[in-house]
């Protein structure tokens, strides 16, 4: 689909009623949902990452663990509870849990086969998931907060807001994974992974929608922002894409490096 129409059609869906027939949409349509067992297990593999990082950089495995955007079926706390963490928190600032997809997820991640009726077997468990819910420095406190490709849809403002609150409840170590691509090159491959840097905020804003809305912040923008909330930064990477020919980026990520500027994916690993 030509990634403007899609702009369009997520647009439509900001008015009231959208969050449902963005839902039916990808169960019945794009059939986006329930997730291939494929990419369960990537998730899970992100699951198997962080307690590396745990171990590497901590010493040990966390007891508790705090994600935010934990998504449709909760795949990585699942996968998390199944690799022995005691107490997982899935978080999203809308409600979009299903529990038959919390269920299909857990019949491919788990050892074996648990069934959950209610979310409070799902808390029993040891996953507690609260939407909607915005993290606070109030929250309880955990040992490790993560999160897999969220904070590239977080607005900026609301970023500082959200890290200032994992730096307030995370006691040893947060670990976020970060895609920094233009995501309509996902289903439209006439554009590359970094069409949306020759727009400037203005021209941008009309393709911005709340259902697909990403900031365009670059690596060092969030390394900064890190930083500033009073994080150290403990590991960081980039994955570099490739400019295609003749892009000419907007006025406002031209004093980038290139390095930086043309970066697709990164993780931040900071205590």
């Amino acid at each position: 689909m030509d990634w403007r129409l899609k702009a369009l059609a997520f647009r439509a869906l900001d008015l009231p009623g959208g969050d449902r027939a963005h839902y039916l949409v990808q169960r019945h349509v794009t059939r986006t949902w329930p997730r291939p067992v494929k990419t369960l297990n990537a998730l899970a593999g992100r699951a198997r990452d962080l307690l590396q990082d745990y171990g590497r950089h901590v010493g040990g495995a966390p007891e508790s663990v705090l994600e935010v955007g934990a998504g449709r079926d909760l795949a990585v706390p699942l996968a998390l509870r199944r690799l022995g963490v005691k107490h997982i928190t899935a978080v999203d600032v809308n409600r979009i849990g299903k529990l038959d997809l919390v269920q299909h997820a857990a019949d491919a991640l788990l050892a074996k086969q648990v069934r959950f009726a209610t979310w409070q077997e799902l808390e029993q468990f040891g996953i507690r998931y609260l939407a909607p819910h915005y993290v606070t420095p109030d929250d309880d406190q955990i040992d490790c907060s993560c999160s897999n490709e969220v904070l590239e849809h977080v607005p900026p403002d609301q970023l500082v807001v959200l890290l200032r609150a994992l730096r307030s409840v995370t006691k040893k170590l947060t670990v976020h994974s970060i895609d920094y691509s233009d995501h309509y090159a996902r289903s439209d491959r006439s554009v590359s992974r970094l069409n949306f840097l020759r727009y400037s905020d203005e021209e941008w804003r009309p393709f911005n929608s709340g259902k697909q809305y990403v900031n365009r912040l670059r690596h060092s923008d969030y390394l900064l922002i890190f930083r500033e909330a009073g994080f150290a930064i403990l590991e960081e990477s980039s994955v570099p894409g490739e400019p295609p020919a003749g892009l000419e980026v907007a006025e406002k990520f031209r004093h980038y490096e290139s390095s930086d500027l043309f970066a697709i994916k990164g993780r931040i690993i900071a205590t």
